[in-house]
This record gives structure tokens, C-alpha cells and sequence, in this order.
């Protein structure tokens, strides 16, 4: 209960300097938002304000008490404040003010309030020390928002702990703030926090071998850059002087306003994809090595069966098996994931290159073929090409190839459309039977392939289009 001083009689226990300094001021502190409390120089409580008795829990009667309005008070910590050695005794001892003191009030009930103090002494005309006053704010809120935040890292930090992948952060200057138990694994040792130097232990190379100054390393081109930096990849030797592959992927960091305060970095070792990596390799070239000497095993057993046949139909064969194994080199070089179709064009061409000079027009988007899709392609065009030697455009000097493709659509409706056209050679003929070429061209493109051919015979020349779709092509 606010107590009213101004047009009282002040009590024995209240020293006069102290009354008079209050007498015009009592009714402005009972309507400040805070607790406040009075205490004389012998820590008797004179005067306190409603939101004071609200926090105690209770009204204590004037000059009573001992420099506090609480049933019991004590320390964040737990101890207990005792009214002889509490922040009011000691201000009412000193003559020095506390600021920004933290405690916990307990009421009658033993619900204990978290609050924040400030408190000052009173001083008379001499000087002297005649009493002190508290403002005290209930910081409950702020205590369970604290909790919370608290709550919330603890959480974070135990996901990140939790992670498999090194992760660590650093401030704007470079100096380690945090890091897991994952990058200690990874660095193969445990820097110390905030150390300036900590970098020092450590060396970056270029996957070529190259050595990476510390300016260019990627986490600190993501704090002077002020921008993520995606997945580049290195060479990282340890203190230790073992050395391990490592993709990173450090992000900036910024305060409310928007500044950089640091990064946060994220490394993915690449050990065991490189290994794996290497075994493929081995597994592929030892496939290639196969792959070849079973080319040349049938390439011979075709020339011992067809001795004593036609030369043109030896010859026929072996340019089959010469285009099958030129895809097959490329294939070989991609790690036979993909092949690039203009590439495969013109390697199927390549032996013909003496007849086409200067007639060939090869011409369209980068697409990429799946394995399949390159090994039946690369057939039907060798057949193609063999055909415009010996009958079409290619077999007189003023004839024309164009080779021309167009893709359309994005993942499943992408299209590929690619045309054969000849022009300027002997007036064509429809022939009267199909040929291997005819039959490979029609089976290769609709059963394996899932796509459509067409082959028109215009007199004026050859014009032969694929159509594959999305299963065909990457």
C-alpha cells in the first residue's frame, strides 16, 4: 500500500533531511512503472510503492524490516541474501551505489521472483549518508525468454554435435567460435576457441597441388565477399601431415543490422567418394581393356569366316564393328555415364572424312545421350554414312551432308529431333527390299529406344529423322 509522506508527521524513526528530501516527491515515485522502496540510515523501511508490495508479496509496516520488504532473498546462484550483508547494507555502509544486481525475492507463499536492483545512497546537506533507495524490476519474463533462447542453442548445439559432417564458425576476424566433434575428427586435433593463430597449424591446396593463401580460402571469401561459397573442393593437410580431399560450403553470418559477424562452414570429406571413385576407374579401364580385346577377337574371327567371302561384305562388317568400338572409346572416357552427341557424330564420321570434306554440315545444341541411347545411335549413323558412300550424296564430288538436331521440352518432355538430310548427289531411287541398315534403323529407334524414325527417298536425296524422347536422352 502506498504510504503518503507529504502532510505528515514524520516518524521517530525517519531522520528529518530524509523526510523534507522526500516530501515533494512521494506522490511521483508511487506512479513510476517500478518497485521502489525507502530505507533511513539504519535500514529500516520508511516508504514503498505498490508495485514494491506486489513483488514482497506482502506490505511490511513502516520502520520495520532490515534494508529489505521480502519474506527471504537470495543470490541467482542460490545463497541467501541476508539483510546485514545485502546490497542495501552495503550501500547505507559504503555510500556507493550498486547497479544492475540480480536477485530472487521470495514471497509468503515461497514463489520466488527473479528481479533486477539499482541502488543509491540519500545524502543531507553534509554529506552525510541518511538513508538508500531500490528500484527493483521483476525480470520474469526476461528470465523465461533467457531459458527459452538457452533451450534453443542447447537444442542447436546438440543437432550440430549430432551431425556427421564437420561444422564449425568463426567470427568476423577469423577467430574459431565453435566447432564439432565431426571437424575435431576431421582436423585429427582440437584448436583452441578464439585464438587468432589457429589457422596456422592448418595448409589448403588446389586439387592440381597448388597451395591456397589464407585470403583465398573459402570460408574467409565468404565473410570478405559476403556471400555463400557452394561446394568447392580441396586438398586439406592436417597437422598431423596426413592430407585428406574436402568440398566446403561456408556461409556468412550477420547482426540485425545486416553486418558480418562471421561464417559458418560445413566440410564434406571426400576420402571414401575418391576411393570409390578410383575403384571404378579401375573397374571401367579393366572393362575397356576387355571390351577391346573382344572387338579384336571378333574382328579376327570375321576376317577367317569371311575369306572366302565378297570383299564388300567383309568390309562391311568390320566398319560396323570399327563404329561400335568408336563409341565405345568415348563412352570409356566419360566413365560410361553419358556421351555427347555432336561428339558421337562426328567420330562416326571421321572415317569417311576423306569422301566429305567440305560437304558436312553438323550442326545443334549440346545434348547428352545416355549409353544406350549412343551405342544404337552411333550404328544407325554409321549405316547411313556407309550408304551416302556408296549410293548417295557422298559418292559424287557436288553432294551434300547436313546433320542437324534440335531439343526441346525439360526433364520429362524433353525431346530430340535430329535430321539426315542429302542433297546433290544421284537421283534416288526407292529401293525394292530393306536392307540391314533399313531394319536397324527401324528396330534400333522404336524397340530399344522408344522413339520414331522416318527415311524418305526424295530424288533429290536421302532425308532420314529421329525423334528420341526423354528415356533416351539425360
Amino acid at each position: 500500500m502506498d504510504q503518503a509522506i507529504a502532510g505528515m508527521t514524520p516518524p521517530q524513526t525517519v531522520d528529518p533531511a530524509l523526510w523534507r528530501a522526500f516530501q515533494n516527491s512521494s506522490g511521483l515515485l508511487a506512479l513510476l512503472p517500478v518497485a521502489i522502496y525507502i530505507c533511513n540510515h539504519a535500514g529500516k523501511i520508511v516508504w514503498s510503492n505498490e508495485k514494491a508490495a506486489t513483488l514482497w508479496g506482502r506490505v511490511p509496516k513502516p520502520g520495520a524490516g532490515r534494508t529489505q520488504g521480502s519474506v527471504k532473498a537470495f543470490l541467482p546462484n542460490g545463497d541467501r541474501i541476508t539483510a546485514q550483508a545485502g546490497p542495501m547494507a552495503r550501500v547505507l555502509a559504503t555510500g556507493q551505489p550498486m547497479n544492475e544486481q540480480e536477485a530472487l525475492l521470495e514471497q509468503p507463499d515461497g514463489t520466488r521472483v527473479p528481479v533486477l536492483a539499482n541502488l543509491a545512497p540519500l545524502f543531507d546537506e553534509q554529506g552525510r549518508v541518511i538513508g538508500g533507495v531500490n528500484c527493483f524490476l521483476d525480470i520474469s519474463e526476461i528470465k523465461r525468454a533467457q531459458a527459452r533462447l538457452q533451450e534453443r542453442e542447447a537444442w542447436e548445439r546438440g543437432l550440430l554435435e549430432a551431425l556427421p559432417v564437420p561444422v564449425y564458425t568463426c567470427d568476423a576476424d577469423g577467430k574459431l567460435t565453435y566447432f564439432n566433434e565431426a571437424a575435431s575428427h576431421f582436423w585429427r586435433f582440437q584448436p583452441p576457441l578464439h585464438d587468432p593463430d589457429w589457422m596456422a597449424q592448418m595448409r589448403l591446396f588446389r586439387a592440381d597441388g597448388t597451395p591456397v593463401p589464407y585470403d583465398q580460402w573459402p570460408m574467409r571469401r565468404a565473410v570478405q565477399e559476403n556471400r555463400m561459397v557452394r561446394g568447392e573442393e580441396g586438398i586439406f593437410l592436417r597437422p598431423d601431415g596426413t592430407s585428406v580431399p574436402f568440398r566446403a560450403f561456408p556461409t556468412p553470418l550477420h547482426d540485425d543490422a545486416g553486418k558480418v559477424v562471421g561464417a559458418v562452414n560445413m566440410i564434406f570429406d571426400l576420402s571414401d567418394r575418391r576411393r570409390a571413385e578410383a575403384a571404378q576407374k579401375a573397374l571401367l579401364d579393366e572393362l575397356n581393356h576387355r571390351v577391346k580385346n573382344t572387338l579384336a577377337t571378333v574382328q579376327s574371327l570375321a576376317t577367317q569366316s569371311f575369306k572366302e567371302a565378297p570383299a564388300e561384305l567383309r568390309r562391311a562388317f568390320e566398319g560396323r564393328l570399327f563404329a561400335l568400338s568408336r563409341t565405345h572409346n568415348q563412352l570409356t572416357r566419360s566413365n560410361w555415364s553419358a556421351a555427347d552427341l555432336e561428339t558421337l557424330v562426328r567420330e562416326i564420321l571421321e572415317p569417311f572424312a576423306e569422301t566429305s570434306s567440305g560437304r558436312l554440315t553438323i550442326a545443334g545444341p549440346a545434348v547428352t545421350l545416355l549409353p544406350r541411347t549412343a551405342l544404337i545411335l552411333s550404328m544407325m549413323l554409321h549405316e547411313l554414312a556407309t550408304n551416302a558412300v556408296k549410293y548417295g550424296a557422298l559418292s559424287v564430288p557436288a553432294g551434300q551432308l547436313a546433320i542437324t538436331w534440335t531439343a526441346t521440352g525439360k526433364e520429362a518432355e524433353r525431346r530430340l529431333r535430329l535430321a539426315w538430310d542429302e542433297s546433290g548427289g544421284p537421283p534416288v531411287e526407292k529401293p525394292t527390299r530393306k536392307g540391314f541398315g533399313s531394319r536397324l534403323i527401324e528396330h534400333g529407334t522404336r524397340g530399344d529406344l522408344r522413339g520414331a524414325a522416318t527415311i524418305d527417298y526424295n530424288p533429290s536425296g536421302v532425308r532420314c529423322v529421329f525423334e528420341f524422347a526423354a528415356p533416351a536422352l539425360i
